[in-house]
């Protein structure tokens, strides 16, 4: 039965739905799952049972800013600031085993945190972004992949862009949803559970400021972000994407691949009926990907 727990990353207490194993373990190997935008903890409600019944604690935090507790008063939302809490509370899991699992947001700062290889982590999944340390370069080589990412400029416009995300109940994210993973109807209540979530006090400002971060280019988190991003991933990883990815298309993945930046090894699996919410719209394929992977990942430690 999942639950609500808190975990501390220093000075912010994030909230965290928690699924004990199955076959009841207290020392089970814990599966933290990071999600995106726009989204809650919510994201792998479809993975979270077939993970727990295949002997994983499963564990899901609201990513920093996504509620009052877990805002920081220098309100810095860069990715490697990001990694740096979320690596905290990660710490005070004291986990002996760890899998780290990350949709859209949570894949960006999650392959700095597994490139940072903290202690017990076993194996990476990268759901829908194409790995960190290479966006840039794909971006430049082939520009039109930049096409998809107007919302990204409108974003930096503050105020206005507060405004427009959440007038008329939120239609902003409909539309965003929509447009990434066209032709899926997400499940009921689904994308209402996400509206509370970004209507929470200072959550729409939290959640947008993740991209305005993106353009501190003269920020020395910035450059630490590109930094870090380049470093390899030192456990086998799995990156999948959606062929209808409104988003990032599959030749971005495609482009950003290098075995070189996973030397523990690296699969790159294309789902063809789906979009940006892969793990959501083809639950089952997904579902069968992960726990084979992370099945695989613990032989491979063992």
């Amino acid at each position: 039965m999942a639950g609500i727990i808190s975990l501390q990353a220093g000075t912010l207490r994030l909230s965290a739905l928690e699924t004990p194993a199955a076959d009841g373990r207290a020392d089970a190997p814990v599966a933290l799952c990071l999600h995106g935008f726009p989204d809650d903890f919510h994201s792998f409600d479809e993975l979270t049972p077939v993970l727990a019944a295949a002997g994983f604690r499963v564990i899901a935090p609201m990513m920093p800013g996504y509620e009052p507790s877990s805002q920081p008063r220098d309100r810095d939302y860069s990715v490697p600031a990001l990694a740096d809490h979320l690596r905290l509370a990660i710490d005070g899991l004291n986990a002996a085993e760890l899998h780290l699992i990350g949709h859209d947001w949570g894949a960006m700062v999650g392959h700095l945190i597994a490139a940072g290889n903290p202690p017990g982590l076993k194996s990476w999944t990268d759901i829908a972004i194409p790995p960190a340390g290479r966006i840039l370069a794909v971006m430049g080589a082939k520009p039109s992949i930049l096409l998809p990412f107007w919302y990204i400029a409108l974003f930096q416009a503050r105020g206005l862009a507060d405004w427009l995300v959440s007038r008329q109940d939120w239609q902003f994210i409909d539309l965003l949803w929509r447009r990434w993973s066209p032709g899926w109807t997400p499940p009921a209540g689904a994308l209402a559970q996400v509206k509370a979530t970004l209507g929470a006090p200072g959550v729409r400002r939290a959640a947008l400021g993740y991209y305005r971060a993106m353009f501190d280019f003269l920020s020395p988190r910035f450059r630490e972000g590109q930094r870090r991003a380049a470093q390899p991933v030192p456990v086998p990883s799995l990156i999948l994407a959606g062929r209808r990815d409104g988003c990032f298309p599959a030749v971005a993945f495609e482009r950003a691949m290098n075995e070189a930046d996973y030397p523990a090894g690296v699969r790159l699996e294309i789902i063809d009926e789906a979009g940006h919410f892969l793990h959501r719209e083809q639950p089952l394929l997904v579902n069968e990907l992960i726990v084979n992977h992370l099945r695989r990942a613990r032989g491979a430690a063992a």
